[in-house]
């Protein structure tokens, strides 16, 4: 009996369990090849490698809960972090509820487009990222942009308790994420339409109102992690976040949030968060170039994706 529950439980986690193992074995191997790896400066730099990208990891778990895809998070990213750049030494911290408005906005524009018109998310969330990096081009001419305010850095890089203040901030929104998932009736609701959306509507979920705001979620802590993202780095250009998709999705998928939607949530994408930004500053470490990098996480994605999809149940992802 003892262990025909613990075979049930592996099979529910066997994502979790697969990317713990990963990266005790990736975490152990790259600090035996380099020392540096886990020393004091080290973990520095692995906190902060992995804080604005839980923030965004989170918003994009809600949206895969629920059965669908958001490939416009890190153009969102981008341009709250630009808008950030652009403004905030000439208008002060009045920028930060600016930047996280537009967000929040392109995250409703996202979910009107899915949820009312019946785009496709995949189509609505790509073709609205395309447009949103032609304005962040156009806004910043394609130049770097360096910030000056003292206050607005210091969101980010205060250290307290040793370590710096956008680990909190980041350990803050995975907390309230989790809340909402696995505490709340909004959270229930996005699992039940992601396990099945008809059956939901049936039950008197407004599913176009969940999505919406499920969206319009995901749009603020995308703007949210660019913010921090920002005051992290003091300035950035049109490159933020270049190539970033691949492994946030990646990092989401190894925490074990299946793509066909139901099941998961953020209380596990920190695992993932963790194996892919601990993994992709053990490669930059050792000079493993960008390109085998990119190679690495699609290959963990689409590893994970298979561990976590019920083929019996598929249907085409919304």
């Amino acid at each position: 009996m003892a262990t025909s529950s613990l075979s049930k439980w592996f099979q529910g986690n066997v994502s979790m369990v697969t990317s713990i193992i990963a990266a005790i074995a990736i975490i152990g191997t790259f600090q035996i090849i380099n020392p540096f790896f886990l020393s004091p400066q080290g973990r520095i730099t692995l906190v902060y490698a992995m804080s604005y990208f839980l923030i965004a990891a989170c918003g994009l778990t809600l949206v895969i809960m629920i059965g669908s895809f958001d490939f416009s998070v890190v153009s969102v990213l981008k341009l709250a972090a630009l808008i950030c750049a652009l403004y905030i030494d000439d208008f002060g911290l009045f920028v930060i509820p600016l930047a996280l408005l537009v967000s929040t906005g392109l995250g409703f524009v996202n979910g009107l487009l899915f949820a009312r018109f019946k785009v496709p998310s995949f189509l609505a969330t790509l073709g609205l990222s395309v447009v949103v990096d032609g304005i962040s081009l156009y806004l910043s001419r394609g130049f770097l942009h360096v910030i000056s305010n003292r206050a607005f850095r210091s969101i980010s890089v205060t250290f307290i308790a040793g370590l710096p203040s956008i680990f909190y901030w980041a350990l803050v929104i995975w907390g309230v994420c989790i809340f909402i998932a696995l505490a709340t009736p909004f959270g229930r609701q996005m699992f039940a339409i992601g396990g099945n959306p008809t059956a939901a509507s049936l039950c008197g979920i407004n599913i176009v109102k969940k999505r919406i705001y499920v969206f319009m979620l995901s749009g603020f802590l995308a703007g949210l992690a660019g913010v921090l993202y920002m005051a992290q780095f003091g300035g950035g250009s049109i490159e933020i976040g270049a190539d970033m998709s691949i492994p946030l999705f990646a990092s989401v998928i190894a925490g074990g949030t299946s793509l066909a939607g139901g099941t998961g949530g953020p209380q596990r994408t920190i695992l993932g968060v963790i194996l892919i930004t601990w993994t992709q500053a053990g490669m930059s470490m050792h000079a493993i170039g960008h390109d085998i990098q990119l190679v690495v996480f699609a290959l963990i994605a689409i590893g994970m994706s298979i561990l976590t999809t019920n083929r019996k149940t598929l249907s085409i992802v919304k």
